[in-house]
């Protein structure tokens, strides 16, 4: 039977299919290499202002700066918050772990002083809107920084949500994580950086 098949054009066939398969793979390869979060983007570039050149997402790596409005119209960029640990949540409103992060952050909101932690919630869903995450924080958040930007989320390589990052006070990443982040966990990770 397996020869039969050969013979009338089997194997033309899986050539073409394995073809066809390796050229999606180049193609999609190039895309994701050539895009800003991937594995071929230079991570060094100076940040403005910062002679840095180590800019990246992992631990250690000067976070990517970033210029975003929230959901109240004022203008904000990371770099602003230097001198401060930044706590960047990566989340969606429909997102039932994200929901699960408001109880967490809400904790460190309460028990460490705004001079010393800001936190943000970053909306990286782009069908969602301003008052879509004005009804969130209203229904979940506080009153920290709630904001919206898919290309923060592609920036930061936010495929799963939540995706949480701890920005020291020098602007480095101290800790990343995906998924739900515990509280204690949170508080552990800024008291290393007060």
């Amino acid at each position: 039977m397996l020869k039969t098949k050969l013979n009338e054009g089997g194997i033309a066939s899986i050539f073409a299919s394995a073809a066809i398969v390796v050229a999606l793979v180049l193609v999609i390869s190039a895309a994701w290499c050539f895009s800003p979060a991937g594995w071929c983007s230079s991570t060094d570039e100076k940040t403005p202002g910062t002679g840095d050149t180590n800019i990246g997402i992992e631990s250690g790596q000067t976070a990517p700066d970033f210029t975003l409005t929230d959901i109240d119209g004022n203008t904000l960029n990371l770099s602003d918050h230097r001198d401060h640990v930044v706590i960047m949540d990566l989340m969606a409103t429909w997102c039932g772990p994200c929901i699960t992060e408001m109880g967490h952050l809400r904790q460190i909101y309460n028990n460490y002083s705004a001079s010393e932690v800001v936190i943000m919630s970053i909306d990286v869903d782009p069908t969602e809107s301003d008052e879509m995450i004005r009804q969130f924080k209203t229904n979940y958040g506080d009153d920290w920084i709630f904001a919206s930007s898919p290309d923060v989320g592609i920036t930061y390589e936010a495929f799963y949500i939540p995706t949480m990052y701890i920005i020291d006070q020098q602007g480095r990443i101290a800790y990343k994580k995906v998924g739900v982040t515990s509280a204690s966990t949170l508080a552990s990770e800024i008291d290393k950086l007060l």
